[in-house]
């Protein structure tokens, strides 16, 4: 897991973390014909690129979750990708294609040109109020297909009926209370709701519309509901919550918290963080905690702290409680454990 995959995975334990390796995918060495056709992709997981087309070989290199990459042939369910001055081949279901499609509307009868000038040679006519696919623009250009013709035309003479997008992953917070849709469509049915301050992640698009997933339904979000948002360096944070007791090590991989009542890990994925409290511990403890994990999770630190500190042993919530993405329960050892 990478940074992307920490909003919607993690664990918050007073036991020890550990995660199973990924299963590897096996692939078989396939006598068809290898494409070339370069087109812009992205890696929906976390994946690795081999010398051949099969998992047994060389390891070229891991390439991150939503890391930006180009496809340079695809031979059966294998693709060779190139990233960051490397070539490798990789499952083909561990990418997704980098595109947008500009649904356009004529304003009225056009010409299609061969090329930027009404003094080329005419492609076709369009009627009005009829359906084009914009390809590219230029200047006061855009270069369109209707049915099998292709063609520029003025940029003017056109109105937008949708623009649909796919595009690496990128990181949102929801301002308010946001309703997660079914369609993309404010009369249709409501998945659930996302709290505010909640972190999520969108890598589609429709119009206004984001592709969300959130407490395992996946839907839609309109984005005056979301605002850019970048996960803080863990080192940063740690620092500024805990001072001069974080130590950093490991090249990335491995932080530490250390005090008192203090030892957390987090990963470099920032997508567990393991707490031990003693049973000495007060609730600022459990405050400084909650901070750290809304700060790169999102949620209210408030809040959350209240849950996990009625969450011990013996206490209100020790049974187990549901705050939005995160579950909280207690842990025999004393303290509790958070997961989301």
């Amino acid at each position: 897991m990478k940074i992307l995959k920490a909003i919607t995975a993690g664990l918050l334990s007073v036991a020890l973390l550990g995660a199973p390796a990924a299963t590897p995918f096996i692939g078989e060495a396939s006598q068809v014909e290898a494409s070339t056709q370069v087109k812009g992709m992205h890696a929906n997981v976390e994946t690795e690129a081999y010398t051949t087309r099969s998992s047994k070989s060389k390891r070229v290199m891991t390439i991150p979750f939503g890391a930006s990459l180009e496809r340079t042939a695809v031979n059966s369910s294998w693709s060779q990708v190139r990233y960051k001055g490397k070539t490798g081949w990789v499952a083909s279901r561990d990418l997704m294609e980098v595109k947008k499609t500009e649904a356009m509307d004529t304003k009225k009868t056009v010409t299609l040109y061969a090329s930027r000038s009404t003094k080329a040679k005419i492609v076709t006519k369009v009627p009005a109020a009829k359906q084009v696919t914009r390809l590219a623009v230029n200047k006061s250009w855009s270069q369109v297909t209707y049915g099998s013709k292709t063609g520029w035309v003025a940029s003017s003479q056109l109105k937008t009926r949708y623009t649909k997008e796919t595009f690496v992953p990128r990181i949102y917070k929801v301002k308010e209370i946001a309703p997660l849709q079914k369609t993309y469509a404010t009369n249709g049915e409501t998945l659930v709701s996302i709290p505010k301050e909640f972190i999520v992640s969108s890598g589609e698009r429709y119009n206004s519309w984001y592709k969300v997933t959130f407490n395992g339904k996946t839907g839609w979000v309109h984005s005056k509901y979301l605002t850019s948002y970048k996960i803080k360096d863990a080192v940063y944070t740690a620092h500024k919550l805990f001072g001069t007791k974080y130590d950093y090590s490991g090249s990335g991989k491995e932080v530490h918290v250390f005090g008192d009542s203090i030892d957390a890990f987090t990963g470099n994925d920032l997508a567990s963080i393991a707490s031990y409290p003693l049973e000495k511990a007060d609730y600022s403890f459990y405050v400084k905690t909650a901070k750290l994990i809304t700060s790169l999770q999102g949620g209210d630190t408030d809040t959350l702290a209240n849950y996990m500190w009625n969450a011990r042993p013996g206490q209100k919530y020790w049974d187990g409680v549901q705050y939005g993405k995160y579950y909280i329960t207690a842990y025999s050892g004393g303290g509790v454990t958070l997961s989301w």
